[in-house]
């Protein structure tokens, strides 16, 4: 581990929020991949709604 880390791992001020921001960052891929699904299946249901014949 370099200076840098050691400083990272061994700051006491506002080790809490940043162990939440790097847990967040650590976790995004994940997110962006539900939320890009999410939005493609309201998508694809909204274009179902449009064409359905009524």
């Amino acid at each position: 581990m370099g200076v840098a880390g050691w400083r990272f791992a061994h700051m006491k001020r506002n080790v809490g929020g940043r162990a939440a921001i790097v847990a967040v960052l650590e976790e995004w891929p994940g997110i962006c991949s539900v939320v890009v699904a999410a939005s493609s299946m309201i998508m694809i249901g909204i274009m179902l709604c449009n064409d359905w014949p009524q």
